[in-house]
């Protein structure tokens, strides 16, 4: 008996497809889906793109910074979605069709980088100063006179805000040591209230071998010169202080 039909049909369901099939990733439809990823909410590639760009200091340096993003965009989408991007074709549909992606995620970098104070070029250069310190002055005239605030004291170099007369002389007393006014002299005398002694009231708790003997009847032993080793008053003030001079307050 014969086989009615001796070429059955082939049983592949994936059959490659043709090149009319194939998808174009070149196209306008591919640039908005590219530009559409949400790039400012990828944090991993935000992390590696500041740490290619650093600091942006300048406008040539942003302008570079561009082109920069541009690339790490096109790596970081086809190492994520698979598809590639012609950088050429993409730049001749931005040409017609232009796009702000690029310019909002060195925004977004710049706004990163102030909350986390990393400075630019010109800042590094003071040492990461503020801009008050930077500013403020270097040296500080102390023997500068003060002004009454005539245009002809100004004309003469002088900054203004000078130091007021008073401070100027406590300065003047305290660096060739004369006294100071308004400064009180306290003297060195120690005032000790009646009744205070070395050795307080209470009495002191016994020992547990003193508890011992005492129950057992025994006597309570003292060893020699106990009673003489801690003076009963404090020493005279002359003696404990001796002749120092008057303490300032």
């Amino acid at each position: 008996m014969s086989n009615p039909n001796p070429n059955p049909p082939s049983t592949n369901l994936n059959p490659s497809p043709s090149p009319s099939e194939t998808t174009n990733t070149n196209t306008p439809s591919s640039f908005q889906k590219f530009d559409s990823y949400p790039w400012p909410r990828d944090r991993q590639f935000l992390q590696g793109l500041l740490a290619m760009l650093g600091p942006l200091s300048n406008s040539f340096e942003r302008h570079k910074a561009l082109g920069v993003t541009l690339q790490a965009r096109i790596w970081w989408y086809a190492s994520r979605q698979n598809i590639a991007i012609d950088r050429s074709a993409y730049e001749t549909y931005t040409s017609a069709h232009p796009s702000s992606t690029d310019a909002e995620l060195l925004d977004k970098l710049e706004e990163i980088q102030k909350r986390m104070g990393i400075v630019d070029g010109e800042e590094a250069k003071q040492g990461g100063l503020p801009e008050w310190m930077v500013s403020a002055p270097q040296k500080v005239d102390l023997n500068r006179k003060a002004d009454d605030g005539d245009e002809s004291e100004r004309s003469k170099g002088g900054e203004g805000a000078p130091y007021p007369a008073h401070f100027q002389a406590i300065i003047e007393a305290v660096t060739t040591g004369k006294a100071v006014a308004g400064v009180r002299e306290i003297p060195n005398t120690v005032v000790r209230q009646a009744g205070i002694s070395p050795v307080g009231k209470m009495q002191a708790p016994r020992k547990p071998w003193e508890r011992q003997q005492q129950q057992s009847g025994g006597a309570i032993g003292s060893l020699p010169g106990q009673g003489t080793l801690l003076k009963k008053e404090f020493p005279p003030v002359a003696e404990e202080l001796g002749s120092a001079e008057p303490l300032r307050s």
